[in-house]
């Protein structure tokens, strides 16, 4: 049960038709008005905040839920990350492709080293196995969240260097101008920038 009681089975059911229906729609990439629009037509449909509403007793908690919950955890989900990562119909690179396709063949990602907020792992490239690097990943979005993390992260003694790729898409392409802006704010904060186009 979740903290509102919500039998197990049926919050299994809602989020699974939830990651259904936004991984057809390109989630990551929406923007705040689009999702907005979402969680207002979710929270009214019969198939999702209809079910909720017994156990969360409002619609405003019922947003507050999917945005809070599912909606939160949807893109650590795809990467396979979280307990709701084995109802995602439409899964993400795996970060051991996301590296190959940031910084070229050669590098070896420590999936025991996998942590989150923002995702990141541990990689070494097979030249020079003692050299680690500490590689985090996130949609254009969330380029600044990926610098905060690893300037926070230095300042508290991780000796580590830092690549910090975003990730975009096809349907939403990051521009020439956004690409050139990350890499000189990287390069002034002695962090690496990369930048992938997944799907």
């Amino acid at each position: 049960m979740s903290k509102y009681g919500i039998p197990t089975d049926l919050e299994e059911e809602v989020v699974r038709l939830l990651y259904k229906r936004v991984g057809d729609l390109n989630w990551t990439y929406l923007t705040d008005n689009d999702r907005s629009s979402l969680y207002k037509a979710w929270t009214s449909d019969p198939a999702v905040g209809g079910r909720l509403l017994p156990f969360i007793g409002s619609e405003e908690n019922i947003r507050l839920w999917l945005k809070n919950g599912p909606m939160k955890e949807y893109i650590r989900a795809t990467y396979g990350v979280g307990k709701w990562a084995p109802l995602v119909v439409k899964p993400s690179t795996p970060a051991s492709e996301l590296v190959v396709m940031a910084l070229g063949p050669g590098w070896k990602v420590d999936l025991e080293s996998l942590d989150i907020k923002p995702l990141r792992v541990i990689i070494r490239h097979e030249d020079d196995e003692e050299m680690e690097q500490r590689f985090a990943w996130a949609p254009m979005r969330d380029f600044k969240h990926l610098a905060w993390a690893a300037i926070a992260a230095q300042a508290s003694g991780d000796a580590l260097p830092w690549v910090i790729c975003t990730v975009d898409s096809f349907v939403r392409k990051i521009t020439p101008e956004q690409k050139a802006t990350n890499e000189r704010i990287a390069k002034r904060l002695g962090l690496i920038s990369a930048h992938v186009t997944d799907g």
